[in-house]
C-alpha cells in the first residue's frame, strides 16, 4: 500500500522583462543637427511680455540632487567646456547656503541668455538634515529674497534691510523645476513629500508651471551608465518616472531626465542634448505662466513678507 512518491513539479519558468522598453516612451534625436537647433531655440527665446525680460527659474529640491550641477552644466554647454560656477560638493550636505541668482551667457564674452536661474539650498528630508525651510521658498517665489541672501535653517526669514520691498512681476518665479535624484528617487521622506505639496498649492494659486528634473540617471541605471541614448528606453528609468509622478504630484510629460555634468573636461553631445531638451522644456512651460497672466488681466500682488 502506497509507498509511491509523488512525482516533483516541474518549475515554471518565470520569464523577466527585458530591462529595455519594446520602443522608446519619448523620441529624442542624438545627433550634431538636433543639439545646433535646440541651442538656437534657447538663445532665440523671447518672452510673452514686455515686463518680463528673462524668466526667473527656481530650482528646488533634494540635499545634492543636483540642483547647482544642472546650471553648471547648462553653463558649459553654451560656454563650449565644463565649467563650475554654481558652488557643488558631494556629500550629504547642501552646499548652497545663500540664495544665488545665475544668467548664462552665450559663449565667452557672448550676450546674456534670455532666462536666470534661481538656486536655492536643499530641502530637508529628514531630521538629520540641515535645509530651507518651506516659507522661505514661497518668499522666493514671490520675489522678495535679495540675490546672496543667506538662509537661516531654523528659522524663516522675515524682513531684512535688502529684501525686496514690493517685488515687481519681473522680481518673482516664473517657472519652478523640482530636482530628484534617480537613483534615490523611491526613498522620498514623507517630510519631503509635504514641502513639495506646500510650494505646489502656492505654485497653483499663482498659475506658475512646475515641470522635474530626474538627475543622475546614470547612477540609477547601469545600461543608462554605458549608453545615455537609451535612457528612454530603459524600464527602470521609465517605472522610476512613473513612480515620482504618483509621489510629486508632477505629470510625467513634465518630468525631465537628466544627466549633469561633474567630472569631465570635455562635452560630450548626448549630455548636451538632454540638458538642453529640459530647458527647451522649461522655457515653453514658462510661457504659460505669461499667458495664465494676459487671462487673469492682471498680476497678482505678492502678500506681506511673512515667517509664520
Amino acid at each position: 500500500m502506497g509507498g509511491s512518491k509523488s512525482k516533483p513539479k516541474p518549475v515554471e519558468n518565470i520569464c523577466q522583462p527585458s530591462p529595455l522598453l519594446p520602443k522608446p516612451w519619448r523620441e529624442v534625436e542624438f545627433s550634431m543637427r538636433e543639439k545646433t537647433e535646440l541651442l538656437e531655440e534657447v538663445k532665440k527665446y523671447e518672452t510673452l511680455t514686455d515686463a518680463v525680460e528673462q524668466p526667473r527659474i527656481l530650482l528646488t529640491g533634494q540635499i545634492q540632487a543636483g540642483k547647482s550641477s544642472f546650471i553648471n552644466s547648462v553653463n558649459s554647454i553654451f560656454r563650449g567646456y565644463p565649467i563650475f560656477q554654481a558652488a557643488v560638493r558631494y556629500g550629504k550636505k547642501s552646499v548652497t547656503k545663500h540664495y544665488r541668482t545665475y544668467t548664462i551667457s552665450d559663449s565667452k564674452g557672448g550676450g546674456r541668455l534670455p532666462f536666470t536661474f534661481c538656486d536655492s539650498m536643499g530641502m530637508r528630508g529628514c531630521d538629520n538634515e540641515v535645509g530651507i525651510l518651506s516659507q522661505d521658498i514661497i518668499s522666493v517665489i514671490d520675489g522678495y529674497v535679495p540675490d546672496n541672501y543667506e538662509f537661516d535653517p531654523i528659522a524663516a526669514m522675515s524682513t531684512c534691510k535688502k529684501c525686496t520691498e514690493r517685488p515687481s512681476l519681473a522680481d518673482q518665479v516664473h517657472c519652478i523645476v523640482y530636482v530628484i535624484d534617480a537613483s534615490t528617487a523611491s526613498l522620498l521622506d514623507k517630510e519631503l513629500l509635504k514641502m513639495f505639496q506646500i510650494i505646489q498649492d502656492k505654485a497653483d494659486r499663482l498659475g506658475i508651471p512646475q515641470l522635474l528634473l530626474l538627475t543622475k540617471v546614470d547612477f540609477a541605471c547601469n545600461i543608462v551608465k554605458d549608453d545615455l541614448t537609451k535612457v528612454y528606453e530603459s524600464r527602470y528609468i521609465h517605472e522610476t518616472v512613473l513612480k515620482v509622478s504618483q509621489m510629486v504630484g508632477v505629470q510625467v510629460s513634465c518630468i525631465l531626465p537628466v544627466r549633469n555634468y561633474w567630472c569631465e573636461t570635455e562635452l560630450d553631445m548626448k549630455v548636451d542634448i538632454l540638458i538642453l531638451k529640459a530647458l527647451q522644456q522649461i522655457l515653453r512651460q514658462a510661457d504659460t505662466f505669461f499667458d495664465e497672466m494676459k487671462q487673469r488681466g492682471k498680476r497678482e500682488e505678492a502678500p506681506p513678507l511673512s515667517n509664520e
